[in-house]
């Protein structure tokens, strides 16, 4: 804590009460007596406030390492399901994507079948036809 200076004490004190004292006033050293005492009792005050802010920033230093700890073991666990999530829908659509697949080759098969028995009986009605041809011109 700054002393007072007592060439702005005296300034002070004529400015506002129009009473002029000088610095070997006997006043000046009840000043010097109220300023050591407000310095002893402020000191320790001082000191206290000091000690509390240190430990209020230890404190919320301590805080944010277990915000922080505890984020990261939410954004794990989310991350966690997340991927658990995403793992069942690829396997959803792998199971869709298989039976898709499926209903595509019996399609594929029945759409082959239709076209064989359309040009075996092609065949058949030209075969015959050929027979009847034949046998008339014969």
């Amino acid at each position: 804590m700054d002393a007072l200076d007592p060439r702005k004490i005296v300034a002070e004190v004529a400015a506002r009460h129009g009473i002029k004292i000088d610095a070997k006033d006997p006043m000046m050293a009840v000043v010097t007596l109220n300023e050591l005492a407000l310095m002893q009792f402020t000191t320790p005050v001082v000191e206290r406030i000091e000690d509390a802010e240190r430990r209020f920033e230890k404190a919320a230093e301590r805080l944010q390492e277990r915000a922080g700890g505890v984020l990261t073991r939410q954004v794990e666990r989310a991350a966690s399901v997340l991927r658990a999530e995403i793992q069942t829908d690829i396997e959803d659509a792998r199971l869709h994507a298989g039976k898709m697949v499926l209903e595509l080759n019996e399609a594929h098969k029945r759409n082959t079948l239709y076209r064989l028995v359309a040009l075996s009986l092609t065949c058949a009605v030209i075969i015959f036809l050929l027979g009847v041809w034949i046998g008339w011109k014969l």
